[in-house]
């Protein structure tokens, strides 16, 4: 009975560590959007993400992982992709879990994409 109620106890701060990643993915992409370079677009027409689109993504990652944090684990943002097409933006985010499990169970990474609509741009 009690290997039964440790794994669920696991399991359910496995959930909610992913979770919190996957809300520091949502935030980085929201960040993300706002910071697409508008310069940029009405110059060439073309999306593209600037090292302040990066930078402001994982501020906001980083300050949306409270849970995580307090056990020294951070949210990196792994990558922005920009679709021109639907006007989005896709930002990964990553987390190594390794310290919020025993070692018992080792290297948990887990990985999150959030999306945004980047704001509507006029050429």
């Amino acid at each position: 009975l009690i290997p039964i109620m440790a794994l669920g106890i696991e399991l359910g701060r496995y959930f909610y560590a992913r979770a919190e990643v996957a809300k520091s993915a949502d935030a980085a992409a929201l960040a993300a959007a706002a910071e697409i370079s508008q310069r940029v677009f009405e110059e060439s027409g073309d999306l593209q993400p600037t090292s302040k689109t990066w930078a402001n993504a994982q501020a906001f990652a980083s300050m949306n992982n409270g849970y995580l944090s307090q056990y020294g684990v951070n949210a990196v943002v792994t990558g922005i992709t920009v679709d021109a097409g639907d006007d989005t933006v896709l930002v990964q985010v990553s987390a190594n879990l390794d310290r919020v499990f025993p070692s018992v169970v080792p290297d948990v990474t887990v990985t999150e994409r959030g999306v945004a609509e980047i704001r509507a741009f006029t050429r």
